[in-house]
């Protein structure tokens, strides 16, 4: 039967009709259609009338060598594949391709357009047949993918093989300070590493120990050599950095309280005990400080037991956070109270007609455990002229201060002895040699005559005598 007249034979039980020329045309290209579809059949093509070849209807051959890209990939034109499947995939990526034309056998094949490679392999399980297979693209660029057997003209198709896009990005991690290194991992996201690649990329990661905050970043490390051959295959995108945060680690320190009765010393207590340790707290093994204190309390009353740290060798306080309780340390008065005496002076002395005096104590310090006190705000003293005794009066109130110039009267009793001023009367045998010699009485003295004299100014009767020995 001849599909160039205008004019169709019965076919199916259809009458032979005369028809317009388009309708004609139409009508033939669609049962031709439909009869090849249903026997499988290939057509070559579709002529008009005038023996034209058809542009209304793809093609279901392609020539073999490719040399036409119209005819590669289904494009109007002289032919078209039956081969279906993505025209584009990445670098050791897999994709599945079918030949529709019904063979008898297939066989697989392809060639490198511009240097693109491919494995193909066929999938027994699914399609035994091999009228579907797989195609992994090992290098980027471009093949034809050929298929042929059976009765049936070769097809081909062309596979676009590109770079694999990698976006990489860095997480963000978070962490109580423990001495360790705190690092991120990295995602790998878009088409990612190829099988063969996975392994051989390795990254260079900053990392935090100390408290703070930075910025997670990273190199990626190739394989010596390697460079052109990732920038040939891989498009490469960081996306971006994460955070790493490492928070100061909490410790709690409490110094030790203490009470004693006032005694004169100060009163301390060295110890600090580290609270309970606890998942996230307490000092990292291996760190810790020593304690310095300022707490000390001396006179009565209250203060706080204060103490500084300071750091082990190895030991950054800054990672720490550090929350002190500070003890109590407390001095009472003494139930019994320290016992002061204070002895002022005494004099005797011969009368010899002037006023004679006597004043002050014999000590106003005192030691008692060690400790160095003073006594203030008393005063001692007593005169005469006369022979006889002039007790010593002691006025004021007496202030005990310690070492330190604290006051501390109520830790104390303060006791006063009795003193006096003695005033002895003359020795009669000796009274001449007292007073002073002038004139006569030099001379009478000087001759070792005793007698007696009038006293300078009152005129004294002196009776001087001779001694034989006047000392």
């Amino acid at each position: 039967m001849s599909f160039m007249d205008s004019k169709f034979s019965k076919w199916g039980e259809v009458e032979t009709a005369v028809l317009s020329q388009s309708l004609a045309k139409r009508f033939a290209r669609v049962m031709l259609a439909a009869v090849l579809a249903a026997s499988f059949l290939p057509v070559a093509a579709f002529a008009g009338e005038s023996g034209a070849e058809s542009q209304d209807t793809p093609l279901l051959l392609s020539t073999e060598d490719g040399s036409n890209d119209e005819q590669e990939n289904g494009g109007k034109g002289r032919s078209a594949s039956a081969i279906s499947g993505p025209n584009q995939i990445k670098y050791y990526m897999t994709a599945q391709y079918a030949n529709g034309t019904s063979r008898s056998e297939y066989n697989w094949d392809w060639s490198s357009k511009d240097g693109g490679k491919i494995e193909i392999s066929y999938l027994d399980g699914l399609y035994p047949d091999h009228k579907t297979v797989s195609v992994t693209g090992i290098e980027v660029g471009s093949v034809i993918l050929k298929v042929s057997g059976g009765n049936k003209d070769p097809e081909q198709f062309v596979i676009n093989i590109g770079k694999r896009t990698v976006n990489l990005s860095s997480g963000s991690a978070f962490k109580t300070f423990d001495g360790r290194p705190l690092t991120g991992g990295i995602s790998v996201d878009g088409d990612g590493w190829a099988p063969i690649d996975e392994d051989r990329v390795q990254y260079n990661q900053a990392s935090r120990t100390d408290a703070g905050e930075s910025e997670n970043t990273f190199e990626v490390v190739l394989p010596s050599g390697s460079e052109e051959y990732f920038k040939k295959h891989y498009d490469l995108i960081i996306t971006r950095y994460g955070v790493l945060r490492v928070e100061k680690r909490p410790v709690t320190l409490t110094s030790a309280s203490g009470s004693k009765e006032y005694d004169g010393e100060p009163l301390t207590n060295h110890e600090v005990t580290v609270g309970e340790a606890a998942w996230g707290t307490g000092w990292v093994d291996g760190q810790g400080a020593t304690y310095s204190f300022a707490g000390s309390q001396k006179i009565v009353g209250s203060s706080e037991n204060a103490f500084e740290c300071i750091p082990n060798e190895g030991t950054n306080l800054d990672n720490y956070q550090i929350n002190k309780t500070y003890g109590t340390l407390t001095v009472t008065d003494r139930s019994e109270k320290y016992q002061i005496t204070l002895t002022p002076n005494s004099k005797s002395v011969t009368y010899d007609g002037t006023e004679k005096s006597v004043s002050g104590f014999e000590t106003l310090e005192f030691q008692i455990n060690g400790q160095t006190f003073y006594v203030s705000g008393v005063e001692a003293s007593a005169t005469g002229t006369d022979a006889g005794e002039y007790p010593v009066k002691v006025s004021g109130q007496a202030v005990v201060i310690d070492s330190d110039g604290n006051d501390v009267t109520d830790q104390f009793t303060v006791n006063i002895d009795d003193a006096k001023l003695t005033i002895v009367e003359g020795d009669s045998d000796k009274s001449a040699s007292n007073l002073p010699h002038t004139g006569d009485s030099a001379a009478l003295y000087a001759m070792d005559i005793c007698g007696v004299a009038i006293a300078a100014g009152a005129g004294a009767l002196f009776t001087f005598r001779k001694r034989n020995s006047y000392k």
